[in-house]
């Protein structure tokens, strides 16, 4: 389970570092570690996973404000999802959001 909520992780953190201009995405990784990328319109995962010979199958898709992240490896399903709008962010410790929404505006001009 570790490698696959791994794989989910990491395939969630590209998606909300990158552009909001990529449409759903299915990739299928098989038993060599190959990876197959491809439009998961009317499949679902285990459809996917036996038509290609899978071994795990990750949808990603974005949702109105969200990016989500579902796999299925034959026996486990997980969904990760995160919020479309903190991407990007640098989280440091013990500072809300406000404060990194504050970190990434650029300064005000003084008014005198």
């Amino acid at each position: 389970m570790r490698a696959f909520l791994q794989q989910a992780e990491d395939i969630l953190d590209i998606a909300t570092a990158g552009s909001n201009t990529w449409h759903d995405l299915a990739i299928l990784i098989d038993r060599q570690g190959g990876m197959r990328m491809l439009d998961p319109c009317g499949w679902s995962l285990p459809a996917l996973g036996a038509e290609f010979g899978a071994t795990v199958v990750y949808r990603l898709e974005r949702r109105g404000g969200t990016v989500r992240v579902e796999g299925w490896d034959g026996s486990q399903r997980l969904l990760l999802q995160r919020s479309a709008s903190s991407a990007g962010l640098f989280h440091l410790p013990g500072m809300g959001s406000a404060a990194h929404a504050k970190m990434l505006l650029p300064p005000t001009p003084a008014v005198a």
